[in-house]
Protein backbone atom coordinates (compact mmCIF):
# COMPACT_ATOMS: atom_id res chain seq x y z
CA UNK A 1 0.00 0.00 0.00
CA UNK A 2 1.45 3.31 -0.96
CA UNK A 3 2.05 5.79 1.89
CA UNK A 4 -0.58 7.82 3.16
CA UNK A 5 1.46 10.30 4.50
CA UNK A 6 1.28 13.61 3.28
CA UNK A 7 -1.67 12.76 1.68
CA UNK A 8 -3.55 15.89 2.56
CA UNK A 9 -6.35 15.71 -0.21
CA UNK A 10 -7.74 12.76 1.71
CA UNK A 11 -10.43 14.11 4.35
CA UNK A 12 -12.17 10.74 4.31
CA UNK A 13 -10.86 7.25 4.36
CA UNK A 14 -12.22 3.53 4.07
CA UNK A 15 -9.96 1.29 4.63
CA UNK A 16 -9.83 -3.06 4.34
CA UNK A 17 -6.89 -5.42 5.11
CA UNK A 18 -5.30 -2.81 8.04
CA UNK A 19 -2.40 -3.52 10.19
CA UNK A 20 -0.99 -1.72 12.57
CA UNK A 21 1.71 -0.19 10.38
CA UNK A 22 -1.06 1.18 8.60
CA UNK A 23 -2.59 2.85 11.53
CA UNK A 24 0.00 4.22 12.32
CA UNK A 25 0.36 6.58 9.10
CA UNK A 26 -2.99 7.27 9.30
CA UNK A 27 -2.62 9.10 12.72
CA UNK A 28 -0.04 10.92 10.87
CA UNK A 29 -3.33 12.70 9.11
CA UNK A 30 -5.04 14.97 11.06
CA UNK A 31 -6.84 16.95 8.51
CA UNK A 32 -8.92 13.32 8.18
CA UNK A 33 -12.87 13.61 9.21
CA UNK A 34 -13.82 10.52 8.54
CA UNK A 35 -12.08 6.92 8.82
CA UNK A 36 -13.15 3.51 8.43
CA UNK A 37 -10.45 0.73 9.30
CA UNK A 38 -11.15 -2.81 8.99
CA UNK A 39 -8.24 -5.54 9.49
CA UNK A 40 -6.58 -7.26 11.83
CA UNK A 41 -4.74 -4.36 13.85
CA UNK A 42 -4.70 -4.50 17.54
CA UNK A 43 -5.14 -1.77 20.66
CA UNK A 44 -1.60 -0.32 19.59
CA UNK A 45 -2.71 0.46 16.12
CA UNK A 46 -5.96 1.81 17.75
CA UNK A 47 -3.91 4.52 20.13
CA UNK A 48 -2.02 5.70 17.20
CA UNK A 49 -4.91 7.46 16.08
CA UNK A 50 -4.97 9.89 19.28
CA UNK A 51 -3.82 12.81 17.31
CA UNK A 52 -6.68 12.39 14.82
CA UNK A 53 -8.13 15.69 16.00
CA UNK A 54 -10.13 16.28 12.87
CA UNK A 55 -12.83 12.94 13.05
CA UNK A 56 -15.87 13.17 13.37
CA UNK A 57 -16.99 9.85 12.37
CA UNK A 58 -14.83 6.75 13.47
CA UNK A 59 -15.23 3.13 12.28
CA UNK A 60 -12.71 0.19 14.05
CA UNK A 61 -13.18 -3.24 13.11
CA UNK A 62 -10.75 -5.63 14.00
CA UNK A 63 -11.17 -9.13 15.73
CA UNK A 64 -7.81 -8.36 17.72
CA UNK A 65 -9.21 -5.18 19.39
CA UNK A 66 -9.43 -5.79 23.49
CA UNK A 67 -10.63 -1.91 24.40
CA UNK A 68 -7.09 -0.86 26.06
CA UNK A 69 -6.98 2.06 23.98
CA UNK A 70 -8.44 6.06 23.91
CA UNK A 71 -10.11 7.62 21.23
CA UNK A 72 -9.24 10.07 19.20
CA UNK A 73 -9.48 13.63 21.09
CA UNK A 74 -11.36 15.01 18.55
CA UNK A 75 -15.15 15.72 18.58
CA UNK A 76 -16.65 12.54 17.59
CA UNK A 77 -20.30 12.72 16.25
CA UNK A 78 -20.23 8.79 15.46
CA UNK A 79 -18.51 6.05 16.70
CA UNK A 80 -18.01 2.40 15.52
CA UNK A 81 -16.39 -0.23 17.42
CA UNK A 82 -16.66 -4.63 16.55
CA UNK A 83 -14.12 -6.60 18.43
CA UNK A 84 -14.49 -10.00 20.14
CA UNK A 85 -11.85 -9.26 22.42
CA UNK A 86 -14.46 -5.93 23.95
CA UNK A 87 -15.48 -5.87 27.08
CA UNK A 88 -18.09 -3.50 29.35
CA UNK A 89 -14.96 -1.32 29.44
CA UNK A 90 -15.55 -0.11 26.00
CA UNK A 91 -18.54 2.01 27.15
CA UNK A 92 -16.14 3.97 29.46
CA UNK A 93 -14.42 5.37 26.40
CA UNK A 94 -17.45 6.57 24.67
CA UNK A 95 -18.28 8.28 27.70
CA UNK A 96 -15.36 10.75 27.30
CA UNK A 97 -16.96 11.87 24.40
CA UNK A 98 -20.36 13.84 24.92
CA UNK A 99 -20.69 14.90 22.00
CA UNK A 100 -21.25 11.66 20.32
CA UNK A 101 -24.42 10.63 18.70
CA UNK A 102 -24.30 7.83 17.09
CA UNK A 103 -22.69 4.68 18.66
CA UNK A 104 -22.48 1.23 17.15
CA UNK A 105 -20.86 -1.57 19.27
CA UNK A 106 -20.38 -5.70 18.65
CA UNK A 107 -18.30 -6.61 21.32
CA UNK A 108 -17.79 -10.66 22.02
CA UNK A 109 -17.07 -10.05 25.68
CA UNK A 110 -19.58 -7.22 26.90
CA UNK A 111 -22.48 -7.86 29.01
CA UNK A 112 -23.97 -4.36 29.33
CA UNK A 113 -22.75 -3.55 32.65
CA UNK A 114 -20.93 -0.23 30.91
CA UNK A 115 -24.06 1.19 29.71
CA UNK A 116 -24.42 3.42 32.17
CA UNK A 117 -21.60 5.47 30.69
CA UNK A 118 -22.92 6.35 27.45
CA UNK A 119 -23.16 9.88 26.89
CA UNK A 120 -26.44 11.46 27.98
CA UNK A 121 -26.80 13.07 24.51
CA UNK A 122 -26.78 10.01 22.67
CA UNK A 123 -29.44 9.49 19.85
CA UNK A 124 -29.21 6.17 18.29
CA UNK A 125 -27.31 3.09 19.42
CA UNK A 126 -26.44 -0.27 17.95
CA UNK A 127 -25.71 -3.13 20.08
CA UNK A 128 -24.15 -6.45 19.48
CA UNK A 129 -23.81 -8.30 22.45
CA UNK A 130 -23.97 -12.13 23.09
CA UNK A 131 -23.89 -11.84 26.57
CA UNK A 132 -26.64 -9.06 27.12
CA UNK A 133 -28.31 -9.33 29.91
CA UNK A 134 -31.73 -7.57 30.19
CA UNK A 135 -31.19 -5.80 33.41
CA UNK A 136 -28.45 -3.71 31.83
CA UNK A 137 -30.77 -1.46 29.86
CA UNK A 138 -31.96 -0.07 32.87
CA UNK A 139 -29.66 2.84 32.82
CA UNK A 140 -31.37 3.33 29.44
CA UNK A 141 -33.65 6.10 31.69
CA UNK A 142 -30.20 8.35 31.87
CA UNK A 143 -30.10 8.78 28.29
CA UNK A 144 -33.36 11.23 27.50
CA UNK A 145 -32.24 11.94 23.98
CA UNK A 146 -32.17 7.87 22.68
CA UNK A 147 -34.98 7.25 20.14
CA UNK A 148 -33.63 4.83 18.33
CA UNK A 149 -32.31 1.18 19.64
CA UNK A 150 -31.10 -1.50 17.47
CA UNK A 151 -30.23 -5.05 18.68
CA UNK A 152 -28.00 -7.44 16.48
CA UNK A 153 -28.07 -10.84 17.80
CA UNK A 154 -30.17 -10.67 20.65
CA UNK A 155 -33.55 -12.64 20.89
CA UNK A 156 -36.91 -10.30 22.09
CA UNK A 157 -37.98 -11.67 24.68
CA UNK A 158 -41.00 -10.81 27.12
CA UNK A 159 -38.13 -9.49 29.93
CA UNK A 160 -36.14 -7.84 28.00
CA UNK A 161 -39.26 -5.54 26.02
CA UNK A 162 -40.48 -5.29 29.72
CA UNK A 163 -37.38 -3.25 30.57
CA UNK A 164 -37.01 -1.43 27.40
CA UNK A 165 -40.57 -0.13 28.25
CA UNK A 166 -40.06 0.67 31.96
CA UNK A 167 -36.80 2.48 31.50
CA UNK A 168 -36.12 3.66 27.95
CA UNK A 169 -37.53 6.96 28.37
CA UNK A 170 -37.78 9.14 24.91
CA UNK A 171 -37.11 6.04 23.10
CA UNK A 172 -39.61 5.68 19.83
CA UNK A 173 -37.84 2.59 17.76
CA UNK A 174 -36.43 -0.69 18.47
CA UNK A 175 -35.27 -3.05 15.55
CA UNK A 176 -34.12 -5.95 16.33
CA UNK A 177 -32.01 -7.56 13.34
CA UNK A 178 -32.53 -11.10 12.09
CA UNK A 179 -35.44 -10.81 13.45
CA UNK A 180 -39.03 -11.32 10.85
CA UNK A 181 -41.52 -10.98 13.01
CA UNK A 182 -41.09 -10.51 17.03
CA UNK A 183 -43.86 -12.52 18.74
CA UNK A 184 -47.70 -10.70 19.94
CA UNK A 185 -47.14 -10.01 23.17
CA UNK A 186 -43.40 -7.89 22.44
CA UNK A 187 -44.98 -5.76 20.20
CA UNK A 188 -47.96 -5.27 22.16
CA UNK A 189 -45.07 -4.27 25.27
CA UNK A 190 -43.57 -1.76 23.46
CA UNK A 191 -46.59 -0.24 21.41
CA UNK A 192 -48.01 0.36 24.31
CA UNK A 193 -44.79 2.08 25.56
CA UNK A 194 -45.02 4.22 22.63
CA UNK A 195 -41.84 2.28 20.67
CA UNK A 196 -42.31 1.00 17.21
CA UNK A 197 -40.32 -2.50 16.41
CA UNK A 198 -38.35 -3.72 13.65
CA UNK A 199 -38.82 -0.11 11.28
CA UNK A 200 -37.58 -0.60 8.54
CA UNK A 201 -34.72 2.06 8.55
CA UNK A 202 -30.50 1.10 9.37
CA UNK A 203 -28.61 3.17 11.14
Amino acid sequence: MPSLRDQSFFKELDLTGVSDEILREVGEMPWLTVLKAQGDFSDAGAEALRGLNGLTDLTLESPHLRGDFALPEADLRVVSLTGEGLTDRSFRMLGLHPELKVVRLSAGEATGTGLGWLPPGLRMLYLRLPRLTPEALDVLAQLPYLSTLTFAGTEPTFRLASRLARYAGQLTRVDFLGVEQPPPDILRTLAEAGIRVNAAIAI
